[in-house]
Parts: structure tokens; sequence; C-alpha cells
């Protein structure tokens, strides 16, 4: 009999590890709630994403910020994006602390492979890289994305064959960027496949963000042959669609990264089935904000940076055959900080007993079950900048009601009622408002009591064997200095380049706010080397100046190399 008992709890424990189910998380940038066939865009070709989301389980009001990085890290750590000092999307302020326990983490401990294809933006150097926090492979481009000042120089903001990194090392790609992604992101879960690996891949594609210079271009010619102008999309339902700013060619190269996009989640799924674990992966597809410029968008109001309902609300579809009902949904509330809480319920994993979670396991409803939370709430608020000030670009969400405010006035919303947010009922139910905004209240206060360094610069490891080149770029760069941290005094070799021709210019090296080192170049586009010198040990400000107009010359990148 005891023989049987443990005989069965070894069977027990094997079907539970053939049960683990691989995850495959797909975002995308800037791709909006409209930009899809199943959400009632008659023009755009999305037959991939549409079959995707009929064989689905759908959240119906999900929400994420209004732009990218806060998105990002609340989906990485299932809390709110204040806690882990991310608080915009450039200048320091997008990188996340590296004491955050992050979704890779947890899946690694659960016995996962971990792997990034694609967008991080969550930190650019040690220890704040996709490598540290958690991800086994990372394939990725720096900073906010290509065609940005964190992209290597010589890229020149190429989306097609371009410059990448792989686990830190620069690599030449070949072929459109988000194609690189997804082939790369299929080879490597094969593999795991081939070694009986469960696997976590992230693939976040960054289009279909601008710049709009680079893209397929036979998905491009079919769009421009037709008419994409607001008239010809539906206006029955809910805000009208905006014409600001609107441009036929604009809207053809983003309709044609978006079709681009369908193309790769077809091959995906194509390549699931090849290796027969379709049935034994979870797939999940969302948009990280709002779209990037005004256009259809269902008859939500707005577009990305908006906390209205266009610039925070996103499809996501969780595909999983065995465990969840195709074409099902639910109009339960949920965001970006759930998915992690999720996900572990789902794999098997531990969330940190140590971190304050924010997020909520969704895992019953999606398997079918009842889940109500009608008194929860959730904070989206975006700026730019150190500091939020109240109430400034913010949308508090409870299940049937929402304040949507932009720092002078807040609206009330019945979104069970009124689910596109057209009538304020603020001074029908005053009480709601008040409770609303109330908690909004301490929600902030409770952050700034429990993270008094939320608002400080993210400092650089500065550790030659995880990074034999510090890199630098103004992604990183904190009230116009970088903020290194050196264990030991270190001699180094400092560099600089730059895209401008410029005659004899006065450029300089400071340190903590004092000149270091003063020196006249001639500048022609190109890598410029100063002297060798010493970084003092402990906490150092670096800042490198050319003293011209900023619109005259543009730094691209400091390097810095230890000497030996």
């Amino acid at each position: 009999m005891k023989f049987l008992s443990i005989l069965s709890l070894l069977l027990f424990t094997t079907a539970w590890a053939q049960k683990q189910p691989n995850v495959i998380l797909i975002i995308t940038d800037d791709q909006g709630y409209g930009d899809f066939g199943c959400k009632g865009n008659p023009l755009i070709q999305t037959p991939h994403l549409d079959a995707m989301a009929a064989r689905s389980f759908e959240m119906n009001r999900f929400y994420v910020n209004a732009v990218c990085s806060p998105t990002r890290a609340s989906l990485m750590t299932g809390r709110d994006y204040y806690r882990t000092g991310v608080t915009d999307t450039f200048k320091g302020r997008s990188v996340m602390r590296a004491e955050e326990v992050t979704l890779p983490e947890i899946l690694k401990e659960a016995g996962y492979a971990t792997g990034l294809f694609g967008k991080w933006h969550l930190g650019d150097n040690y220890p704040y890289r996709p490598m540290d926090q958690g991800f086994d492979h990372a394939t990725y481009h720096l900073g906010g994305g290509l065609g940005q000042t964190s992209e290597p120089k010589e890229n020149e903001r190429r989306y097609t064959d371009a410059i990448l990194f792989e686990n830190g090392k620069q690599i030449q790609t070949k072929g459109f960027c988000c194609d690189v992604y997804f082939d790369k992101a299929i080879d490597w879960f094969k593999k795991q496949n081939k070694q009986g690996q469960p696997f976590f891949a992230y693939v976040a594609s960054n289009t279909p963000h601008s710049p709009y210079h680079d893209v397929p271009q036979e998905w491009l010619d079919y769009y421009l042959k037709k008419d994409l102008s607001p008239k010809n999309f539906p206006q029955t339902k809910g805000h009208p669609i905006s014409h600001k700013g609107f441009n036929q060619d604009t809207l053809a190269r983003i309709y044609a990264m978006v079709s681009n996009v369908d193309d790769n989640v077809g091959k995906l799924f194509k390549e699931l089935e090849n290796e027969k674990l379709l049935n034994d992966t979870i797939v999940i597809y969302m948009n990280d904000n709002g779209p990037n410029t005004f256009r259809y968008v269902g008859g939500f109001a707005d577009r990305k940076s908006s906390h209205k309902e266009g610039g925070v609300r996103s499809p996501i579809w969780w595909h999983w055959p065995n465990n969840l009902k195709a074409g099902a949904s639910s109009d339960l509330i949920s965001a970006h900080i759930d998915i992690m809480p999720t996900l572990a319920e789902l794999c098997g994993a531990k969330m940190p007993a140590h971190k304050t979670i924010d997020g909520r396991s969704i895992a019953k409803t999606l398997l079918g079950g009842q889940q109500s939370w009608d008194q929860r709430k959730i904070y989206l608020q975006t700026h730019r900048g150190e500091r939020p000030e109240a109430l400034v670009n913010t949308a508090i969400v409870q299940q049937n009601w929402k304040i949507e405010s932009d720092g002078r006035e807040q609206k009330l919303y019945n979104m069970k009622n009124d689910p596109f947010a057209m009538k304020d009922v603020s001074s029908k139910y005053p009480e709601k408002k008040s409770e609303l905004l109330t908690s909004y209240h301490k929600w902030i206060e409770q952050l700034n009591h429990e993270y008094t360094d939320m608002w400080s610069p993210r400092w650089v490891d500065v550790n030659f064997k995880q990074e034999p080149t510090l890199v630098l770029s103004s992604q990183e760069k904190w009230n116009e200095a970088w903020h290194l941290k050196l264990k030991s005094p270190k001699k180094v070799n400092i560099s600089f380049n730059i895209k401008d021709d410029l005659p004899n210019v006065e450029t300089e090296i400071h340190l903590n706010d004092n000149l270091f080192l003063k020196k006249n170049l001639k500048l022609k586009n190109g890598k410029y080397h100063f002297p060798t010198q010493t970084l003092p040990a402990g906490d150092v400000r670096l800042n490198v100046k050319i003293n011209v107009s900023p619109k005259t010359a543009k730094m691209w990148h400091v390097f810095i190399d230890e000497v030996n």
C-alpha cells in the first residue's frame, strides 16, 4: 500500500510537470484599440489576429498606462509603475529599479527558460538590462526604440537590417525588425521544446511606433491605394473620430506595420502547430498604450498619452485551447499589473512575498469561474518629468465607474451605462466622485511615504566585466548628468560620437558639477577621444558638454573603456 501511495505521488508530480504551460506574451508598441478587423476596423488587414481573438478568452475592460515604460514596468512586476521607479519614457525616468522581482525571474524559479525579443525600455546599462532582470536570452534594441538616440549611430534609424543587441553584444540583423523578433523567438522556443524545457517568450515589437520611413513595402503599397480618411470608418457609437493631424501616408505606414505584426502572429501559430505546442502554450496579445496618432479607436476618445479610454484601453486575448473557452469574454476590469500574478498561478510560480503586489490573478475568470471586485480601483497617471502633479492626466478606474482628470477638472462616468465615457455624472453622484478622489490621494500619499527614493536617479554600476565598454546615451541621463557608481577608482578612456561637422568647439567633462577637463576640438561626423582620466570611487555624476546650441550639434553617445 505504501508503494502504491509513493507511485501515485510520483505520477501526480509527473502529470503536473507535463501540464506546466509554455507562455508567449506579445505586446506591440503604439498600436491602437481599433487597429484590428475584429474591433470593427473595415480597412485594416489583420486576419491572423482576428482568428486568434475568435479562439481566445478576452478581458473586455483591460487597462494599460497611456505611455509605454510605465506599462512595461507594471507588466514585468505586477506593481504600480511608481513603485518600480518608472515615471516616464526617457531621461533616466524609464529605468526600473534593479531590486524589482520580475515575471521572468519568478518563472525561472519555477523551471522556465526565459527569452526577450524586441523592446525592453526599462534600462540599457548594468544592472538594469533584460539579462540582469531575469531573461536567459535577450535579443533587443536599446532605449525607447530604433530611430531614437539610444540606438547605435551607424544604425541610421533603420527598421530593416537593423543593428540590435543579443545578450549585451551588438549584432547586425537581416530583414524587417518585427520579422527578426518573431523569427528569433520561434528559433529559440523550438530549441527549448527540443530540450523538453518549458519556456516564457516575451515578444515585444517596437512597431508600429515611429519613425515611419522604413516599413514593409508590400503592405505600404496596399494601404496607399486605400482611402484611409476618417469618413470611411464606423461612426455609429461613441466619440467621433478625430480628424486632427490626419495624414494618409502616415496612417498607411502605421497600418503596414500592423499588418506585418499580423503576418508574424500567423507564422508563430503555424510553428506552434508544427512543434505540437499549440495546446500546451498560453499566447497573450496586448498593446502597450493607445494609438500614436488620432485615428479609429472603436468609439473611444483620444490617443496615446491621454487618460481617456482611447489612451489607456487595450484588447487582450488569452489563447490556450485546451483550457480556455474560445470566444468567451468577461467585463471584469483588469490591467497590466494582473498579468504577472495570473501567470504565476497558471504556471505554478511563486509571487515575491516581500514586495507589495498591486495586481490580482484573473486565472479563475479565465478558467470559467466567477470573480468580482466592485470596489477595486486601478490608478493610471501619465506625466512628463520627475514627480507627478496631483490629478494631472489621471484615470481612476472602478468596475462601474471612472474618473478622468486633466488636472483642472475631474469628470465622473458611469461605465456600466456609458461605456464610451460620454456623459459626466459628477453632479448626480457626488458621493461616488468624492470616494474615488479620496482613494486616489491616499494612493499617492502612501507611495510617497513608502518610496522616499521614488524620484531619485537610477545609478549605473560601472562593471567592466558586465559591460566591457560602458555606452551612455541621453536616454539614461538624469537632470543633464549620468549617475555612475564605482567600487574603486578606475583609469578610463572617455570618448563620444557626433553626427555634425563643426569648427573649433569647446568640449568639457564635468564630474559632480565641477569642471574636470576642457578641450577644444574640431568636430566632424565621427568619434572623439579625451585623454586618459581616472574616475574616483563612489557616486559620480558625469556630464560631457559641447558648448554650442543643441540645435547645431547633437552628441550621440559617450563611451567609457577601462585602461588596464
